[in-house]
């Protein structure tokens, strides 16, 4: 009787120091949340994109920079925010408007379903367009996941694509090759990192290593990543994948003479995040060929390596990126004969 009373006490204590554990980091959360919110304002816009069925206000944000035609629009890594690859953004702005956006429960914008398909933040793409008055044809730079959004945008509106700059970016072709292999249950596992976010495990342990980075840019990538709406974000849009392989499987194919530039990392330092090196292992063994690959969907596809890169090129090497876009640039430029 007295050893079955001493294991109560001492599952019961067990349970209060994690019951305050999690009041505790719910409450460090919750105020962090608070205080960066009021440190870090949207630099850019907030544009209403909500359609057909939803609440009356659901806002993307949106950054443009420079002048002139076309409007080369960035797509960011499934991680990254309407900051990524700053430096060849304002390269490029030199030469032509420039905007980048966070995609729904990224950055500044505003959450979405608890399920996110490529067709769903396609969608999204064109509403921002059109109400934000960013006028067609576009160049559009995809990095990383952003390139599933991108492709099927523009097998969707070819009229409003002027060129494609794929950034060691996601597929189709990759898609088919690696989504069968992911299980539900790896999905939901992937999950829990909203979990942990909620009650501040994320910004307690630093998984991604922000805090390597110089004070202001860490203390500005810590507010932007280590919340629950991005995690949530990457888990619904997980989740959504199997509908993301539908409607690329269902969409038209792309506009076979479409301006494309395909750059392929060297180093594939950056594809997950640290502690899955066995996934890096196997997309990396196929990823060049997958990315030849896709350049073919185009007569005007070309692809090429960035030497010294690593997986978000646009931040390992900004002005290889700029480079591309300005060469398509002057590529959709020229006099049409």
């Amino acid at each position: 009787m007295r050893r079955l009373s001493t294991r109560r006490r001492v599952l019961l204590g067990t349970l209060a120091i994690l019951l305050v554990l999690f009041t505790s980091g719910a409450l460090y959360q919750a105020l962090s949340v608070r205080s960066e919110s009021q440190r870090f304002p949207p630099p850019g816009r907030l544009i209403n994109v909500a359609g057909a069925g939803e609440r009356a206000e659901r806002r993307l944000h949106l950054i443009c920079l420079g002048q002139g035609e076309p409007t080369v629009i960035f797509e960011s890594s499934g991680l990254g925010s309407a900051l990524s690859s700053a430096l060849a953004r304002e390269e490029v702005s030199a030469h032509t408007r420039v905007c980048s956006y966070d995609r729904m429960g990224m950055g500044w914008s505003d959450p979405g379903p608890s399920v996110i398909s490529a067709g769903l933040l396609a969608d999204d793409l064109e509403r921002l367009t059109v109400r934000a008055e960013l006028h067609p044809p576009f160049i559009l730079v995809a990095s990383s996941i952003g390139g599933l959004t991108v492709e099927l945008f523009a097998r969707r509106h070819p009229d409003q694509i002027a060129g494609l700059v794929f950034v060691d970016a996601g597929n189709s072709v990759v898609v088919e090759r690696f989504a069968g292999q992911v299980t539900r249950a790896q999905i939901e596992s992937a999950c829990l990192v909203k979990t942990a976010a909620r009650f501040g495990a994320l910004r307690l342990l630093d998984p991604l290593r922000l805090r390597k980075q110089p004070p202001d840019a860490s203390a500005q990538a810590i507010a932007r990543l280590y919340r629950v709406e991005p995690m949530a974000t990457l888990c619904a849009m997980a989740r959504g994948l199997r509908t993301t392989v539908l409607e690329l499987s269902t969409a038209p194919p792309l506009a076979p003479d479409v301006p494309l530039i395909v750059l392929v990392h060297e180093k594939s330092d950056g594809f997950f995040p640290p502690g899955m090196a066995a996934q890096d292992q196997m997309v990396e063994r196929e990823w060049l060929g997958l990315q030849q690959h896709f350049a073919q969907h185009s007569r005007r596809g070309t692809w090429r390596i960035v030497p010294g890169s690593s997986h978000l090129i646009g931040n390992s090497q900004p002005h290889a990126v700029a480079t591309a876009i300005l060469e398509m640039l002057t590529v959709v430029q020229q006099p049409k004969r």
